[in-house]
């Protein structure tokens, strides 16, 4: 396999990490590929309680679990997924199953649950794990998910990735195996940032380029065809975001010209974030 550098690039903690496109399948990644312990440290608690372009201005505040909530509704509006789910729950006699995959504090197992559905979430972070198993009480499952069977092949209607397939050292060996544990007719639902125009002008300094946690670069095309050769259908996506991130005290203008860019962005497929829904094929 033969790659293209593209450039690189220094992490917070001063290592420095190779972006290449590969010259088969363009496939922009982080190369050679850090180990997954190497990667560990990236990934302490002050990655979800301490604000930077890579983690969250405390994670479990309220405010951020309103606002990551509020994300992910409209996502899941702008899939269609709505329609799809009440015909599931027409067509299936037990209470539908989900999955979040990397689902961090379990926000999204917490709306599933609240939903209606029987919800569990994997995640290997300890400090996420601790909250949402004590503060939210949900079933999550500390460990890699290509480790991990709990003898559910065939058994859920939706598994959801949201934003975490750039982060995974196997992302389509992680992609095959939901494929397995979806039932037929169910989906997966995943969103990650997009690797298109905005990435390609903005280079190392575009605000997803942050290593060596994301791994991975999809372009919408690349995603696709993944789903498409692993035996997904009707892959249905959008693309929104203009670049512009939100800052703590942004003058009037700011917000004023990233409401108008989100806006057409998102009207174009323009955006550097982009979310799939993908069906297994019925029996």
């Amino acid at each position: 396999m033969h790659f293209k550098p593209l450039f690189s690039k220094d992490s917070p903690l001063g290592e420095r990490f190779q972006i290449v496109s590969c010259s088969g399948c363009s496939l922009v990644q982080v190369n050679p590929q850090p180990t997954i312990e190497s990667v560990k440290k990236y990934y302490d608690d002050s990655y979800f309680t301490q604000r930077s372009d890579r983690g969250y201005d405390n994670y479990y505040s309220e405010k951020i679990k309103t606002e990551i909530s509020r994300v992910f509704r409209l996502n899941l509006e702008d899939l269609g997924f709505f329609d799809w789910e009440s015909k599931r729950k027409l067509s299936e006699k037990f209470p539908l199953r989900s999955l979040d995959i990397g689902c961090a504090a379990g926000y999204f197992v917490d709306y599933m649950k609240s939903s209606g559905y029987e919800a569990f979430g994997i995640e290997i972070a300890d400090g996420p794990v601790k909250f949402a198993r004590e503060n939210l009480g949900l079933t999550i499952h500390q460990e890699n998910f290509l480790d991990w069977d709990k003898g559910f092949s065939q058994s859920f209607d939706v598994i959801t990735l949201w934003a975490t397939i750039e982060h995974l050292h196997q992302p389509k060996e992680t992609l095959a195996k939901i494929f397995k544990h979806l039932k037929p007719g169910g989906v997966l639902i995943l969103s990650t940032c997009r690797y298109g125009l905005l990435a390609k002008w903005m280079g190392k300094d575009w605000r997803y380029m942050n290593v060596p946690e994301h791994l991975y670069y999809y372009s919408l095309g690349d995603l696709k065809h993944s789903l498409l050769s692993l035996g997904y259908t009707n892959p249905k996506s959008f693309s929104y975001g203009s670049g512009m991130t939100t800052k703590p005290n942004q003058s009037y203008l700011f917000s004023i010209s990233k409401k108008i860019f989100d806006v057409l962005v998102k009207r174009w497929n323009m955006g550097d974030m982009m979310v799939f829904m993908a069906s297994k094929p019925n029996l």
